[in-house]
């Protein structure tokens, strides 16, 4: 009789079996309600580093909101700086002025140094044609040769057919 009083009160094979899926849970739980035992001593800890996070926070931006203002002292120096940059920029403008004359001017001799070199290339050139310079015989030569008879092939002494050199000497008797 008491054994059938109480089948109602057996649990059946079903809910035993669910009993020991859950338990790999039941034991995660009980490391999990371990790990956080000591979790309601650091409210109190967490509360003062909040209230200390909020007064450092208040402080910076009471910082900011004076380095945001017209007044600030930031904010004057950059103000001072730039108005001495403007002026430094109009103080170099004359010179920079100066400074493009001076290029332009500077192009203008090298183009005339050019020329200069290039006519002294010819006067050379032609000097070194008409005296014969550079192994030939100048035109000064074959008109020499012209005017005395032909080209001689021994050239005499410079005492002898030599022009005199003194001008005395040559204006004659």
């Amino acid at each position: 009789m008491i054994a059938g009083l109480l089948a109602p009160l057996r649990l059946p094979e079903r809910v035993l079996e669910a009993l020991d899926e859950l338990r790999p849970m039941r034991l995660e739980l009980t490391r999990v309600r371990k790990q956080t035992e000591p979790l309601p001593g650091l409210l109190p800890a967490l509360k003062r580093m909040e209230q200390a996070l909020s007064t450092r926070l208040d402080d910076v931006a009471g910082v900011v909101a004076k380095l945001e203002s017209d007044e600030s002292h930031l904010n004057r120096t950059t103000q001072e700086l730039g108005a001495k940059v403007e002026t430094v920029a109009d103080l170099l403008a004359p010179v920079d002025d100066r400074l493009a004359t001076m290029e332009r001017a500077i192009q203008e001799l090298s183009g005339e140094v050019v020329t200069i070199r290039e006519t002294l290339v010819g006067v050379k050139d032609d000097i070194q044609r008409t005296t014969g310079l550079r192994g030939d015989r100048g035109v000064m030569e074959r008109a020499r040769d012209a005017l005395t008879g032909g080209h001689q092939e021994q050239r005499p002494s410079s005492q002898e057919s030599a022009p005199p050199t003194d001008p005395a000497e040559r204006s004659g008797p």
